[in-house]
């Protein structure tokens, strides 16, 4: 798997590489009962990362191996990164959700502009 380009929604970049015994934070996906916890890094292969907790992640996305399903889970450099990651996506939502489909009254084409290149879009 490629890594996925960042510019795009809800893409991760490609994650620094991982060594033993280098602490984690798992995240287990919506589907999969529990919080997020601790984990180190056993073993590090060209494609695969074994974790402590027995999961396989991806060593470029850190994304756990789920076979012919989804992902059971992923993991973050550590819970500060997850909730700081958790903190983006919401504001994100929230503001795309206040974004009107017409330009309210008084915002130039300017104003749009200058708000892409604050945005880096």
């Amino acid at each position: 798997m490629p890594a996925q380009n960042p510019s795009l929604p809800g893409a991760h970049p490609a994650r620094p590489p991982l060594q033993v015994s280098q602490a984690l934070w798992w995240v287990p996906t919506r589907n999969v009962r529990g919080p997020g916890e601790a984990v180190t890094v056993a073993k590090v292969g060209r494609t695969w990362a074994t974790l402590s907790n027995g999961y396989r992640v991806d060593v470029r996305s850190w994304e756990a191996d789920g076979g012919d399903y989804g992902p059971p889970g992923h993991c973050y450099a550590s819970i500060e990164a997850y909730e700081a990651e958790v903190a983006q996506a919401r504001a994100w939502s929230s503001f795309r959700k206040d974004v009107p489909l017409r330009p309210p009254a008084g915002v130039s084409a300017a104003d749009i502009e200058a708000a892409r290149k604050l945005l880096r879009m």
